[in-house]
């Protein structure tokens, strides 16, 4: 008995630590450019180039992507695109869109809101011509 009331502390404690952590993220954040466009080298230029040109393996270009869909879109399509092309038209047409079959996949780091968010902040200083 005295080992299950040392785990339920434990459980309790580490509830109660990890608290202001959960509400300081949901909170709300600043999206930060610089930070973005670290993301969207180490993550993103793989696949996709900052003009309006297709990548060899036909990614869209991304140069003024903020002109052809909104925040919102963007942010639910980074998240996860196949997830997000079930419930949205616009999402399924860009993923059968790709020349070769060729699918943008989920990837773990923008599970994360702030990720996303600098993704995004990044992307509007890739303004059209």
């Amino acid at each position: 008995m005295n080992g299950w009331i040392r785990t339920g502390a434990l459980l309790v404690l580490s509830l109660v630590l990890s608290a202001p952590l959960v509400a300081e993220e949901s909170a709300g954040f600043k999206p930060d450019a610089a930070r973005g466009a670290k993301t969207f080298e180490a993550i993103c230029a793989h696949c996709h180039l900052i003009s309006y040109d297709e990548s060899r393996i036909g990614a869209p270009g991304l140069k003024g992507v903020l002109e052809r869909y909104d925040e919102k879109w963007l942010d639910q399509w980074l998240k996860s695109p196949e997830a997000f092309a079930k419930v949205d038209e616009t999402a399924k047409t860009v993923i059968g869109s790709n020349q070769y079959g060729m699918k943008m996949p989920t990837f773990p780091e923008m599970q994360n809101p702030q990720n996303r968010a600098d993704v995004i902040e990044y992307l509007k200083t890739l303004k059209a011509d």
